[in-house]
């Protein structure tokens, strides 16, 4: 089927390179018959929108396809004759290879002539200040558009582009608007992008709920798009924002959540909560995260030995025993990406130090709060076990150590 897939990928496109070379071989040979004119935009764009909606269906050839296609259809778009834009199809086509991913020049030339032919005043002028980085003008001119009232090709582009603007801002509104976005485009590239932005809003404003639901949908009509590791990526990353380690009510729905998922997918995205939790000072989440991933079978010695990392350095200064300790110096260091390494080398030496602290010691430090069940062994050193596990993050962000604090998360 992606073969098929492919081959139909590359005569399209072939289609459109033949139409653009037209010209030329005429130039050439004054004797050949006429050439046909070049192919409409309105039907160049639809080649490229093949290519993408193949791309979110998982087809990578057509992934990597898209971005000479655009370059292509510049050039092809530029040559177009005046009365070309006439036609609202091609102004429509305009505005949306401009808002899939191509160059703002060619939209900018139609514009210097006035409004564009058969589209709602501010549209072009908006789109263009949308993808130039003007959001202020794009939002004065786009937000009041209905999206509803535009033609199938425009429509859910517009929903997802206003929902992008407001994101920051009206964040419920612009889940309506994802919403939108993918029924006025279902099965598209655009559907797919307005799934995976839910998933980061539903993070932002804590609504678990609706992050379920995208995360099932996604998975349902995209786990095989070439974006599928973004998508993973910011799911991981908003369960972390749940801080679920301090919410035992809400692990089993997360996990629930990640049925949807294969069982290399769950590892995987277990394995980024935990890291990540761990960098961010919540223990919990993260020792619960690494148990689960050694419930799924079927696991590589790397993943196991990555999964033993995270939950025994977040058993620091919570094990009684030194049982941390133990299990951080069996983990072969080999097994770890070199990031890991290092997390694996502060956390020993955290670990060995909290070991050796005499016992009777039990002065508190000033600073961050500990936890009801904190080792008492580890209170008089607190603080440098802080400053170690901060080195961990800073090697891991790309800072400066000492620039994080143990349980600080990102902006």
């Amino acid at each position: 089927m992606m073969r098929l897939a492919s081959l139909r990928i590359a005569s399209l496109c072939l289609a459109a390179v033949l139409c653009l070379a037209a010209p030329a071989a005429q130039a050439q040979t004054e004797a050949a018959p006429a050439a046909p004119a070049p192919a409409p935009p309105y039907q160049l764009v639809r080649t490229l929108q093949s290519l993408q909606n193949e791309a979110a269906a998982g087809n990578r050839a057509a992934h990597a396809a898209q971005g000479k296609l655009l370059l292509d259809l510049e050039q092809a778009m530029l040559a177009q004759p005046a009365s070309a834009w006439d036609d609202p199809r091609n102004t429509r086509a305009a505005v949306q290879y401009v808002l899939s991913g191509g160059q703002p020049g060619v939209l900018a030339d139609i514009l210097k002539h006035g409004e564009p032919a058969g589209l709602p005043k501010g549209l072009a002028e908006g789109a263009l200040a949308y993808v130039m980085g003007d959001t202020g003008q794009a939002r004065a001119l786009l937000m009041s558009l209905d999206p509803a009232g535009l033609h199938e090709s425009l429509a859910g582009h517009l929903a997802l582009v206003q929902a992008t603007l407001i994101l920051r801002n009206d964040q419920k509104r612009a889940l309506q608007l994802l919403d939108q976005a993918r029924l006025l485009s279902p099965g598209s590239l655009v559907e797919e992008g307005a799934l995976r932005r839910a998933v980061f809003i539903a993070a932002e404003i804590n609504d678990l709920d609706r992050l379920e639901k995208a995360t099932a949908q996604y998975m349902r009509r995209f786990d095989r798009s070439v974006y599928a590791e973004n998508f993973r990526q910011a799911f991981a990353t908003g369960l972390v924002r749940f801080d679920i380690g301090r919410d035992p009510e809400k692990f089993p729905r997360l996990i629930a959540t990640l049925r949807a998922f294969d069982r290399e997918q769950q590892r995987a995205v277990l394995l980024i909560i935990a890291r990540d939790a761990l960098i961010r000072g919540r223990f919990e989440q993260a020792r619960r995260a690494a148990e689960e991933v050694a419930r799924i079978p079927g696991a590589d010695q790397a993943t196991i030995a990555r999964a033993s990392l995270y939950r025994a350095a977040s058993r620091i200064g919570f094990d009684k025993a030194d049982g941390a300790l133990e299990t951080l110096r069996k983990i072969d260091a080999n097994r770890l990406p070199p990031a890991e390494k290092e997390i694996l080398q502060t956390a020993l030496r955290v670990a060995s130090h909290i070991v050796d602290v005499p016992a009777g010691i039990t002065q508190t430090p000033t600073g961050t709060p500990e936890p009801a069940d904190l080792d008492p062994r580890m209170k008089r050193i607190v603080a440098a076990a802080e400053r170690s596990l901060a080195d961990a993050h800073a090697l891991l962000d790309g800072s400066s150590p000492g620039e994080a604090k143990m349980g600080e998360a990102k902006p």
